[in-house]
């Protein structure tokens, strides 16, 4: 069937839509055309029990992830806004810090209220020791030791003055001397005395000595004793001056037993460290350094306020765009504080899973597969419920050798993953664990179908995409020349692509083009501008493979009739366009076993569906020809002067027309491609691409000049397909270009032979002399050659 130029391509008229520009519309913020889709978003959303995760299936550009953010919006606004978390100190375990839970906004009023204790703890310390009754305790104890102390002494002097011995204190030491007329005397008398004497003295200066040390024996005691009792009123007083700090804290945060905890083991820990930094006023020790002392008390107490939302109310959407471990599940930042090379919880960072605690968490799951740890990880989170940071696995990726051990926090989320249907089911089918803790599919169309009111949506959609991009608004036939495109990306006419991210693409460079203009509107001449500019942007391979072809250096005929030859259409892809591209298909026939042989198989170059639709022909040679004898052939069939792999079995008609051509030396018309798959049955079958296939070989045909005789065979099925571009439709309207649909192989062998191939009787027989029965007596005498070796 020669198809009519107005079959082939779905033209939308702009005033059959009621509005004249998308800024008279409201904003759209639903799903597009996806009611499957919105059902299952809907329900995984709602349903709160475990494991019912979401995973949103689909091709990449559809605006997924815009969609779910959107829908997400209004539900988190009215959600249940998550509390603030600290970590904390834990005295005991350094290495164990603790967490705190508070009402969301309390975290950073519990970080000033700290500030502020330390801004009083520094006021009042050491000027708390310069009280007056604290230093009057202190010279008590101070000279109750003292007493003692010359109490023991007085004693050893009274003794010693009964043997005119004088006991004096010099430089600390205790010294003994002679006493002569009641005057100590000098070397010059020591000097003088006879050894009797001298002996005499020092055996009297020996039992005052023992006496001496007989009374002072309890010192270091005593010693002890005084420092103990200094110690003690020391840390009393820090404890009464620390006390009227800490109550107003205490009675604000009755009731949050983490808080309460904290303080008191605060308060407990504070003292040593006030005596040990705070007591003294050594200007050189660089510790007593007011600056170094407020480091050292934040350092030690102020809390670490590790994840809290920043929003006034509702819960968290957080859309991980950069899914790596650190990223997700926190990690521990190297950057020493208080001048040491230690690592504290306030090196503690959160990741997108504690930032999404209590909310929603949106993953590329494709991304979050590149690390196998972040998956194993996500899951045991959803399935615990709770997330401490492992610091092994950082120290792993840094190098660094931490020793903290967070106490876990309690998590509650929802994790929606984006990505494409075979990771979906690829996962489904070998890891349990992902059926049972992502339960909801979420399965995005490609396309929708087209109505005036689906139209309108489009429309209302690109309207808030507009604001959105700080672009101008779109005229009606803006958006009947982009329906058309979405068409085109359809490969439909009665539907519409769902890849809105590509619309917008083009809607963009559209503004840019009507910016030269200085008009208001993106009109359809801007949408065109802009397609065919992009188009332009990506033709380099499609440009180069024209000119090898034209030149010769890639053999592809388009005049006269060959045997043994067709010519096939492929689509390649360069970024994101793809294009046709005219194949040279040859085969030849013998008598033999091996059947029909893919020459790109046997050389590693044909990909599995290929070689299926390659097969399936010695299934229709059978079940056509040879119902009533053995098939005794040889064939050989190539894709000339392919030098990639080839897949799908789009090929496989003009495959099977080359084969019977060869067979029985049938001239084919060059001038005529084909595309199309072949059943066993001799039906030929939808294939994809049918637009770009056309285009390809057309543009061959117009670079050599049209005939008039040139053309492309499709299947039928592909006839919806169709939206092709202005150059062919109106190429086919001036009758210089065909377009033909074909339902049956013979249909297009018709076509390419110039003579119908003969239809089958009733018995199961075809008319003499036919292309049909050629072709089984060929195969007859092939059969006979075989039998007779």
């Amino acid at each position: 069937m020669k198809l009519d130029a107005r079959q082939l391509r779905c033209d939308i008229d702009p005033d059959t839509l009621h509005f004249t520009s998308t800024g008279e519309l409201p904003d759209f913020k639903h799903i597009l055309g996806q009611s499957r889709a919105s059902e299952a978003l809907e329900f995984g959303i709602g349903i709160k029990q475990p494991g019912y995760n979401l995973y949103v299936a689909g091709e990449p550009g559809m605006g997924r992830t815009h969609y779910i953010c959107e829908y997400l919006k209004p539900l988190a606004v009215h959600g249940r806004t998550p509390p603030d978390w600290l970590y904390v100190n834990n005295f005991e375990t350094p290495s164990e810090p603790r967490c705190i839970s508070l009402p969301h906004g309390q975290g950073n009023k519990f970080l000033r209220d700290i500030d502020r204790l330390i801004e009083e703890i520094l006021a009042s310390f050491p000027a708390v020791f310069e009280n007056p009754a604290y230093l009057q305790q202190r010279t008590s104890l101070q000279n109750l030791f003292n007493s003692r102390y010359d109490k023991a002494l007085s004693i050893v002097e009274k003794k010693a003055a009964e043997k005119n011995i004088a006991v004096y204190r010099e430089e600390g030491a205790i010294t003994f001397g002679i006493i002569v007329d009641g005057q100590l005397a000098d070397d010059s008398y020591f000097s003088k005395m006879d050894e009797h004497e001298r002996e005499q003295f020092h055996q009297q200066v020996i039992e005052m000595e023992q006496l001496l040390n007989e009374e002072l024996l309890e010192l270091p005691q005593w010693q002890r004793d005084l420092n103990n009792q200094l110690r003690q009123l020391l840390q009393q007083t820090i404890r009464q001056s620390l006390k009227p700090l800490f109550e107003g804290l205490l009675q604000k945060y009755q009731g949050h037993a983490g808080v309460q905890i904290y303080l008191g083991q605060m308060q407990q820990h504070l003292p040593r460290v006030i005596e040990e930094h705070l007591a003294g006023s050594d200007d050189d020790n660089k510790e007593h350094h007011p600056a170094n002392q407020r480091k050292l008390l934040e350092y030690l107490y102020r809390p670490n306020l590790f994840s809290h939302y920043t929003e006034q109310i509702g819960a968290p959407v957080v859309h991980a765009i950069n899914p790596s471990y650190s990223n997700l599940f926190g990690r521990i930042s190297f950057a020493p504080s208080f001048g040491e090379a230690h690592i504290n919880y306030q090196h503690l960072v959160a990741g997108a899973v504690h930032r999404a605690n209590g909310g929603y968490l949106i993953l590329d799951i494709e991304k979050l597969l590149n690390d196998g740890n972040s998956w194993q990880t996500l899951k045991r989170v959803l399935r615990e419920g709770s997330l401490s940071i492992d610091t092994h696995i950082n120290e792993a990726g840094q190098g660094l050798a931490f020793n903290l051990k967070p106490q876990a926090i309690p998590v509650a989320l929802k994790v929606i993953l984006i990505g494409s249907r075979d990771i979906y089911y690829a996962l489904a089918e070998v890891d349990n664990e992902f059926n049972e803790l992502f339960r909801v599919l979420v399965d995005f169309d490609s396309r929708f179908d087209m109505s005036t009111e689906s139209l309108t949506q489009l429309a209302a959609l690109l309207h808030s995409r507009t604001q959105e991009h700080a672009v101008a608004e779109l005229s009606h036939t803006a958006i009947g020349r982009l329906a058309e495109y979405a068409c085109r990306l359809a490969e439909h006419q009665n539907k519409l692509s769902t890849r809105i991210d590509l619309l917008m693409d083009i809607v963009v460079e559209a503004n840019y083009f009507r910016e030269q203009t200085s008009e208001t509107l993106v009109e359809k001449t801007h949408i065109d501008r802009a397609i065919a500019a992009r188009e332009q942007r990506h033709a380099r391979l499609r440009d180069n493979i024209i000119t090898d072809i034209l030149s010769g250096f890639v053999n592809i005929t388009t005049t006269g009739m060959i045997s043994g030859q067709t010519n096939g259409l492929a689509v390649l892809s360069s970024g994101d366009t793809s294009f046709g591209c005219p194949l040279r298909i040859t085969a030849t026939a013998h008598p033999g076993s091996k059947g029909v042989v893919d020459i790109e198989r046997e050389v590693k170059l044909g990909q599995a569906v290929h070689s299926k639709g390659v097969l399936i022909l010695s299934g229709y040679l059978c079940n056509r020809y040879a119902r009533d004898f053995a098939l005794a052939m040889s064939a050989n069939i190539a894709i000339e002067q392919s030098y990639g792999f080839i897949d799908g079995d789009s090929a496989s008609l003009a495959e099977l027309c080359a084969l019977l051509s060869s067979l029985i030396d049938l001239p084919m018309r060059q001038d005529i491609a084909l595309t199309g798959s072949v059943s066993q049955f001799g039906e030929v079958q939808a294939v994809g691409g049918v637009n770009e296939k056309i285009e390809g070989f057309f543009d061959i045909c117009q670079a050599r000049g049209l005939t008039g005789d040139q053309g492309v065979i499709i299947p039928a099925s592909n006839c919806i397909n169709l939206m092709l571009a202005e150059r062919v439709i109106q190429a086919v309207a001036d009758r210089q270009f065909a377009i033909y649909a074909v339902g049956h192989v013979d249909e297009a062998i018709a076509l390419l032979a110039g003579q119908e191939p003969g239809a089958e009787s009733t018995q199961g027989r075809f008319a003499k002399d036919s292309i049909n029965q050629r072709i089984v007596e060929k195969l007859q005498l092939f059969s006979r050659a075989a039998v007779a070796k």
